[in-house]
This record gives C-alpha cells, sequence and structure tokens, in this order.
C-alpha cells in the first residue's frame, strides 16, 4: 500500500497514511513529469555527430527541453557507426519533444540537414582545389 502523496509505502494492514492523512492506494500513480506518460514525437533523427551536436546546440539555446534515445550507444556493440553514419544495430540518434512543442522545434531544427550538406559539398569543393598539382 502506498500514500499518493507522499509516497511512502505501508505494509498491508494500513488503510491510511500517517503523515498525510489520506487513504492508501494500492498502485502509485505515475508522478508528475514521468517521462513514459508524456506526448513525445521523433522530431529529428540522424547518425551524424557533428549533426546531432548542433541541433543540441539550437534546443539548448532555444532553452526547448528534449530526450535523445540511442545517443549512448552508438559506439557500444564493437561496429561502430560504420559508413551509415550510425550504428545498424541499434540505428539513428533520435531527439524527441512533446507533442505540444513539435512544430516550434521543426521550425528551429528546418534546414540543419540541408546547410550541413552544403557545407560538406563546399569542403569538397574546397579539398579537391587543395589536391590538384598546380599549373605551371
Amino acid at each position: 500500500m502506498f500514500c499518493p502523496q507522499c509516497r511512502s509505502e505501508y505494509r498491508e494492514g494500513f488503510t491510511r497514511c500517517e503523515s498525510c492523512d489520506v487513504p492508501l492506494v494500492a498502485v502509485l500513480p505515475p508522478e508528475a513529469g514521468d517521462p513514459s506518460e508524456r506526448d513525445l514525437v521523433t522530431v529529428f533523427e540522424t547518425g551524424d555527430p557533428g549533426l546531432l551536436a548542433m541541433a543540441h546546440s539550437i534546443l539548448d539555446e532555444a532553452q526547448v527541453p528534449y530526450l535523445t534515445q540511442g545517443e549512448g550507444i552508438q559506439d557500444l556493440f564493437g561496429v561502430g557507426r560504420l559508413g551509415t553514419g550510425f550504428n545498424i544495430l541499434t540505428g539513428p540518434v533520435h531527439i524527441l519533444v512533446e507533442r505540444a512543442s513539435e512544430a516550434e522545434v521543426r521550425q528551429l531544427l528546418d534546414g540543419l540537414e540541408e546547410d550541413a550538406a552544403a557545407h560538406h559539398s563546399d569542403d569538397d569543393a574546397t579539398g579537391d582545389e587543395r589536391d590538384r598539382e598546380p599549373e605551371v
């Protein structure tokens, strides 16, 4: 038996919380803010550590609460990230937010992948120029 207010546990036979003076319940209700009770949606997924760092930075700067799924296990199984950018056993990292803030977060992260792709293509072009033999 549990107190729904202070969450203290009592032995069978007790019916009221000694501290709160409320009836005990057999199962505790979920705590407020319990992530398992939130309506979360994936707003971004990637295996690219650079893109992930930029997404973290954008969301932290905007002070948007978010969760990541799979970030800590990318390099765990000895396979690493390979050419896919993510561990093929675990998949890409997912950034999740509450459904109520989904539109705002998608707008914040809009264009992140395109900007990164443009940046990489600029790097490739610069790298190609450096690798060429100088003309005489």
